[in-house]
């Protein structure tokens, strides 16, 4: 929440943040620019202030439309500056110097937020100190992911509505599976072999058709691939009966750019004892944690929850075996927002402080993976968290039968 951030810059005695965004829409720049389509800019927020956006001619339309403050980069004498800046990192000091000063209310402590190449960034964090500027103290943390952690009611419904579609997607891939024949090894569907190419081909286009984007290729693999968490699968591959498939599914919104996640694992024809016991296994640890989570606790706090259970059922996890590629080898989710990952975040380092909270979207995703076996399970929705727990945006079974 925005909020959230002026009192973070309160406790640290910042004045102001800037975060520079040029051509890819940094998540930082979009939160604090209200989604402005823009695509080259500067997003200024002083403490107790609404953001600045600081634009080219070219976008100022764009950039008005997002209802804050615009002013062009020509306003503070930007084409003189780059023109006689003996370099990018000193011409972006001199520039940034003068915008906070014609803008601020005279603090002199700075955070910048984004990404850019390392050596820009120490380079104008230097041209900035020169000229009186306080590099301010974020105890290396990104002060704004840790506000965009708790949503507003219009992102919670905003991350609902790409929910929604996400899960008409996998119903589409479900119709699909269910009209499917098994003949020997394979799947076929309208008298031919199904190919996991296929239904990468279908998800894509639905995910499109719904005003989403895949950001990254959706995870959609079988047998010993579902085994590797992050395996995208193999297109040219024949969907085969009996063997565990892993849809894991995360689109964006194409037009307010927050994402949704959601897994499902299917088995199509028989499932044999051993999936059939690890996916109950999996469900089991699912509904515990859905179940037990609850706002001003410690997020991690899941995580050994989840590994008490899974070490519990004579699973290996990463707690007892760091170096383990079977069992449940990755932490219990993580924030959803404008990034795919964002906090908070589950995991068991001692440096992971991160609090659930009212307002936070997560995922719940625990899974058993056995790759020599050819099996991978996973199931996952994404929550919002209310003052009594939390409520799945998903509305799909969970179950492996698609």
């Amino acid at each position: 929440m925005l909020s959230d951030l002026d009192t973070l810059m309160s406790e640290r005695g910042i004045d102001a943040v800037l975060v520079p965004m040029h051509e890819a829409m940094h998540a930082s720049f979009r939160w604090l620019a209200r989604g402005a389509k823009v695509t080259r800019g500067y997003a200024v927020k002083f403490a107790g202030r609404a953001p600045v956006l600081i634009t080219y001619p070219m976008e100022r339309d764009e950039a008005a439309a997002s209802g804050l403050e615009v002013r062009l980069a020509h306003d503070f004498d930007h084409e003189r500056i780059f023109r006689s800046a003996a370099t990018t990192s000193e011409a972006y000091a001199e520039f940034f110097d003068r915008v906070l000063r014609e803008l601020g209310g005279g603090g002199r402590s700075l955070a910048i937020f984004g990404h850019a190449p390392v050596h820009l960034y120490l380079g104008v964090a230097a041209g900035l100190r020169d000229r009186g500027w306080e590099i301010g103290p974020s105890n290396g943390e990104d002060l704004i992911q840790i506000a965009r952690k708790r949503k507003e009611p219009w992102e919670v419904d905003a991350i609902a509505s790409v929910g929604s579609r996400t899960e008409e997607v996998v119903d589409e891939v479900r119709a699909v599976l269910r009209d499917c024949t098994i003949d020997g090894e394979q799947l076929v569907y309208e008298g031919k072999p199904l190919k996991l190419g296929d239904l990468k081909e279908l998800v894509s286009f639905e995910i499109a058709r719904r005003g989403m984007a895949e950001d990254h290729e959706t995870i959609l693999s079988q047998g010993r691939d579902a085994g590797i968490p992050h395996s995208r699968g193999d297109a040219n591959a024949v969907v085969r009966p009996s063997l565990p498939i892993v849809l894991d599914i995360f689109p964006l919104d194409r037009n307010s750019g927050y994402f949704f996640d959601l897994t499902r694992t299917f088995c199509v024809g028989p499932a044999g004892e051993e999936l059939r016991r690890i996916h109950a296994d999996v469900l089991a640890a699912f509904e515990m944690a859905a179940r037990s989570m609850r706002p001003g606790t410690a997020a991690s706090s899941y995580q050994a929850l989840v590994c008490d259970y899974f070490e519990s059922r004579g699973y290996a996890t990463t707690r007892t075996h760091p170096s383990t590629l079977e069992g449940y080898v990755h932490s219990l989710g993580h924030g959803v927002g404008l990034d795919i990952h964002e906090k908070p975040f589950f995991s068991l380092l001692p440096s992971n402080r991160d609090q659930i909270e009212e307002g936070d979207i997560v995922t719940i995703e625990p899974g058993l993976y056995y790759p020599d076996r050819r099996i991978g399970v996973r199931i996952e929705d994404t929550f919002v968290v209310t003052a009594d727990g939390v409520k799945s945006l998903c509305r799909s079974d969970r179950g492996l039968e698609p």
